[in-house]
């Protein structure tokens, strides 16, 4: 037979046997209540706080994670952009150089046909002959001689055809051809741009033993070019990637210190200010 229980409302006294399962039942879970957030098969359960503040903390890490895969990802596509940037750069300077190039050897040219055409005209008129000149072959029409091959024309040539080749993000055959280029014109006059391309091929490829190896032939073999403030930044940033903080730093000292108002320059000091 079941407890009575006595339940008081009011001024009325009620005798109840039903109420007593429930008031169990209740007392059961306060102890409950009472033990919350103790041991649970070995392990301490968390509060309600305690799990949505876990929640927020898994989330983090995850959105932290997929920003750093997407800063990754990013750094790669700047750097891919500014390569393309300044081959775009490099062109439009090549350009100008060639133009003023032309220009110069129209003007050269000109200066020396009229002075073989004052000599001929000379050496005609008091029945002389011509030093230098055979009387017994005919002039070709217009007067014109041609030229010999240049050495010049030539490495030009194969400066263009590989640059071209960079800029289309043939990577290995732009390698190729600047090493051909160089071992053929060690000292030609886009020497020096040729290893710079040359490490930006390797660099933009993250093969930086050969990106380094690349650069630090141009600051050797050219230390006035100007492309040396932009070969020291490179030089800098793969040691930063590498984790070697010290040569880093001294590579962008370099240019700060070298080279203060190069293009290079604020890059430098930016990334300088990174390290500290």
């Amino acid at each position: 037979m079941s407890a009575a229980v006595i339940v008081v409302t009011g001024r009325r006294i009620i005798r109840s046997t039903r109420l007593a399962p429930l008031l169990a039942v209740l007392a059961l879970n306060g102890c409950a209540a009472s033990n919350y957030g103790g041991p649970i098969n070995g392990q301490q359960a968390l509060s309600p706080e305690e799990r949505r503040l876990q929640a927020v903390e898994t989330k983090l890490a995850e959105v932290s994670r997929r920003q750093t895969m997407v800063d990754a990802g990013r750094d790669q596509k700047v750097g891919e952009d500014l390569g393309k940037l300044r081959g775009l750069i490099e062109q439009l300077r090549y350009d100008f150089d060639q133009s003023e190039r032309r220009q110069q050897e129209a003007i050269t040219s000109f200066d020396a046909r009229i002075k073989g055409l004052e000599a001929h005209a000379i050496g005609t008129a008091d029945g002389s002959i011509v030093p230098g000149v055979d009387s017994t072959v005919a002039p070709p029409l217009g007067g014109a001689v041609a030229p010999p091959p240049s050495s010049a024309a030539d490495e030009e040539a194969l400066y263009l055809k590989s640059f071209d080749q960079l800029k289309a993000g043939k990577y290995d055959d732009a390698t190729a051809g600047f090493k051909a280029m160089l071992a053929k014109y060690p000292q030609g006059n886009y020497s020096d741009n040729a290893w710079y391309w040359t490490g930006e091929s390797y660099y933009i490829k993250k093969d930086y033993p050969n990106a380094l190896a690349s650069y630090r032939s141009l600051l050797e073999k050219f230390p006035a070019s100007p492309k040396v403030p932009d070969a020291l930044l490179k030089t800098g940033i793969i040691q930063q990637e590498q984790k070697k903080a010290d040569q880093a730093k001294a590579a962008y000292n370099r240019v700060i210190k070298e080279f203060p108002n190069s293009s290079a320059a604020p890059q430098a000091r930016t990334r300088l200010s990174q390290l500290r």
